[in-house]
């Protein structure tokens, strides 16, 4: 059982790295996506607002495309937030009850109760990050779709 709880420690720190990990991704894309956010407004505003002209069958291609463009990035902002969202860390139980009980038992449930804690936090935890995971990489996503979409704007304006 000691070779059971040294690996299970072991993954909980891994996974706690790995949690970190996500945080500081999640963190720097949502300030490239503001950048974009902002070139993307600046676009908007050039030539007093020629790019909202409709007028040829061109422009509304080009309007298009930097609808499209805005939404994307408009998705990729919110998918961006959504994994930078600070919720509860999984963490290992802590506290009087948890002290209080371990002191009452015997030393076979103690560890007992520890390898639990273990196995339950270190579910949460994987759940949490994977969850991040799925929406900082929709974010990522949308992120090229917005790329390509504000590249045919330039291309065509």
């Amino acid at each position: 059982m000691k070779v059971a709880l040294e690996y299970l420690k072991d993954r909980y720190s891994e996974e706690q790295s790995r949690f970190d990990h996500f945080e500081n991704k999640c963190s720097k894309f949502l300030t490239a996506v503001s950048i974009v956010i902002a070139t993307l407004t600046a676009v908007a505003g050039m030539k007093n607002g020629a790019l909202f002209i409709i007028s040829t069958p061109l422009s509304h291609l080009i309007i298009t495309a930097y609808i499209s463009s805005a939404f994307c990035i408009t998705c990729s902002w919110g998918h961006a937030l959504l994994a930078l969202r600070i919720g509860d860390c999984p963490t290992i139980p802590q506290g009087r009850q948890t002290t209080e009980y371990l002191i009452e038992v015997d030393s076979e449930a103690q560890t007992k109760h520890i390898y639990n804690c273990y196995i339950d936090t270190l579910e949460k935890l994987t759940k949490a990050i994977n969850k991040k995971s799925r929406d900082l990489e929709l974010a990522y996503n949308e992120l090229v779709y917005s790329a390509w979409c504000i590249g045919l704007v330039a291309i065509m304006a």
